[in-house]
């Protein structure tokens, strides 16, 4: 299988209006080329391949013994997202890699998601869920035993930690700090938006600066985050301004950004916002737009002026990317159009070497993937 400069897979004029679909807006894009070796896509720019890595997906079962569900999934992806589904939509993608996220459907149990890992060595690599339940020292043992089977990082929901001191409580930063002796990268879930986590992880950034930090889906600036709202830019932007504007703000240039950080030594971050890395991931939960999300371009801008795209990685959101939405939405795509999403995208920051930073290689270097393989 091999794509053309600006060609596009077939089932975009399923999904965009004709209208856009044939605009200037898109048809003038920087579009990438998207060839397949040995079923496998790689970006091309400039004769430039580039593997791709998805760093945020999930996979559970279809709740049967033995591998029953915590929380029931949404009824369209009841049986739509096991290993076996997913394994076979990257392959069609052409995804060279990918970081299976521990799912709230089987909470604390890692059973499916070790499976996973196991029947797919190299290919798919985990993040588990740290369980701040525990004691101090039970919740920092369960951490080393989940790395000792094979997980490469950790994701913290601010929503399990104790009250009142969330993830800044004595066991967050236990397992924060453990975390990066292990060398496992954090990954942040701030579903209900960023700036009332800002304070616990400006603590844990300060406790243990070895530790690399992943603030998830550009921050979750945009509220609601069940994904698919689609609304007027304008009117949109004027509403999230009136109603939650630090939300808003903490999307464009997360207030831990080396540009703020390091105008002062006396910032308590300043020396560690190097270890900040954002996932450029769910777009269909930050955008008011329909695919392909061309308003998020100017905070990928930012984010790229701010960060690098050595600190920037994409990420699906499978499956609630098939959904649009943990719901299903308008918004909803096939897999394989996820991946070609930033091929509609255009910006001078977007250059070849940016966008090979941004689909894979930052993910490949702070997980440790390497060298494609056979799933």
């Amino acid at each position: 299988m091999r794509a053309v400069v600006g060609q596009r897979s077939k089932l975009w004029p399923l999904l965009l209006p004709s209208a856009l679909l044939h605009s200037s807006a898109v048809s003038g894009l920087n579009t990438c080329n998207f060839q397949a070796k040995s079923a496998r896509t790689s970006i091309s720019m400039s004769k430039q391949e580039v593997q791709v890595i998805d760093s945020h997906l999930h996979v559970w079962s279809d709740g049967q013994t033995p591998f029953p569900w915590t929380v029931e999934p949404p009824d369209e992806l009841r049986t739509t997202a096991t290993t076996d589904a997913y394994v076979k939509s990257a392959m069609a993608a052409g995804i060279t890699g990918a970081l299976v996220v521990q799912p709230a459907n089987h909470k604390f149990d890692h059973s499916y998601v070790s499976a996973a890992l196991n029947a797919h060595p190299g290919f798919l690599k985990g993040m588990c869920l740290a369980n701040p339940t525990l004691s101090v020292e039970q919740a920092v043992a369960d951490l080393q035993h989940l790395h000792s089977q094979g997980y490469c990082a950790v994701r913290f929901n601010p929503y399990l930690f104790p009250r009142p001191d969330g993830m800044d409580s004595d066991v967050g930063r236990a397992l924060y700090a453990k975390a990066g002796e292990l060398g496992m990268p954090v990954g942040v879930m701030a579903f209900s938006g960023l700036p009332a986590q800002m304070p616990a992880i400006c603590a844990l950034l300060k406790h243990a600066p070895q530790t690399t930090l992943i603030i998830d889906h550009m921050g979750f600036f945009r509220q609601p985050a069940t994904g698919g709202l689609i609304a007027d830019a304008a009117e949109y932007e004027r509403l999230m301004q009136l109603l939650c504007p630090a939300t808003w703000r903490a999307g464009i240039v997360c207030s831990f950004s080396p540009s703020t950080c390091l105008r002062s030594s006396s910032h308590p971050i300043a020396s560690c916002s190097l270890q900040v890395f954002i996932k450029v991931s769910a777009l269909f939960r930050l955008s008011s737009e329909l695919p392909p999300h061309l308003d998020l371009q100017p905070r990928l801008k930012q984010l790229l002026q701010t960060y690098g795209a050595n600190r920037l990685m994409w990420g699906s959101d499978f499956p609630f990317s098939t959904l649009g939405g943990n719901t299903p939405t308008s918004c909803g795509m096939e897999y394989a159009q996820t991946v070609e999403l930033l091929g509609f995208w255009s910006m001078q920051e977007l250059d070849p070497t940016a966008l090979k930073q941004l689909m894979g290689g930052t993910a490949a270097k702070i997980f440790g993937f390497v060298e494609p393989v056979d799933a």
